[in-house]
This record gives C-alpha cells, sequence and structure tokens, in this order.
C-alpha cells in the first residue's frame, strides 16, 4: 500500500505519539542554496524521494512483521492493521500540520509560504521514515 498518494481517502485513527514540527522548522537540504521557483522545484524532487523512501520503510515494516517468528498468524493480522491505522493517522496528521493554508497564515501568505508548506511536509516525511526504519528494522 502507497499511503502517502492517498491522502484524500484517510480517515482518523490511532494517533502516534511524537513532537510536532513547527511549519516554520526548516530541514537542511540542497534546496536551501535556492530562492522561489527553484526552490519550490527543488523540494518537490526532494519530497518525492522522502515520499519513495517512506513507502519504502512501510514495506519493510510490513515484511518485519509478515516474518516474525514469534508472532502467530493472528496476531500478525492484528498487528498489521494497527500499522496501517497508525499510518493513516499519520498521514492525516502530517497534512493537517503542514496544510497550506495553515503555513499561510504563519508565514503572512508571504512569498516563502509555498516553499515552507513543502518543507514542512519533507522534514515531517523524512522523519517519519526514520522512526519507520529504526523501529522495524531486524534486530
Amino acid at each position: 500500500m502507497h499511503f502517502i498518494s492517498h491522502a484524500a481517502a484517510i480517515g482518523s485513527a490511532i494517533m502516534m505519539a511524537f513532537a510536532a514540527v513547527p511549519a516554520h522548522a526548516q530541514s537542511s537540504t540542497t534546496c536551501d542554496q535556492y530562492g522561489g521557483y527553484e526552490a519550490e522545484n527543488c523540494l518537490n524532487d526532494a519530497l518525492a524521494t522522502a515520499n519513495d523512501a517512506l513507502n519504502a520503510a512501510y514495506q519493510q515494516a510490513e515484511a518485519f512483521i509478515a516474518g516474525d517468528p514469534d508472532t502467530a498468524a493472528a496476531d500478525k493480522t492484528t498487528w498489521k492493521n494497527d500499522l496501517i491505522a497508525a499510518e493513516r493517522a499519520w498521514v492525516a496528521y502530517r497534512d493537517a500540520n503542514c496544510k497550506f493554508e495553515l503555513i499561510g497564515a504563519e508565514w503572512h501568505n508571504g512569498s516563502g509560504t509555498t516553499a515552507a508548506q513543502q518543507d514542512c511536509v519533507l522534514t515531517m516525511t523524512t522523519q517519519r521514515t526514520s522512526e519507520l526504519t529504526e523501529r522495524y528494522s531486524a534486530k
């Protein structure tokens, strides 16, 4: 499943507990060297890469669950369903936290609003990828 590309269909479920990323906090990317449309285009590319990494981390988490020799099949199903619910809730949270209108208000709808919104999504996506990778790596 690719949850990132299905954000519009995401419902509310279990909310993962982690610190919110302030919308005005910027990630450090190679896009920092650009301004205006160049920065936005660079951030779009970085976000596509980050989404691919997040989907790979999610698939790794599913494989981890499926391959756990110490968990019964029924419990694996429950575990996987809980992971799906958590991921849907996380995407909904990320999208609400990085909503363009919210960032626009924080940036007073200035020229940096689009890049700030993209950077918020990028930062949170990168953090979630790290969280899933660490949580579901071979122990």
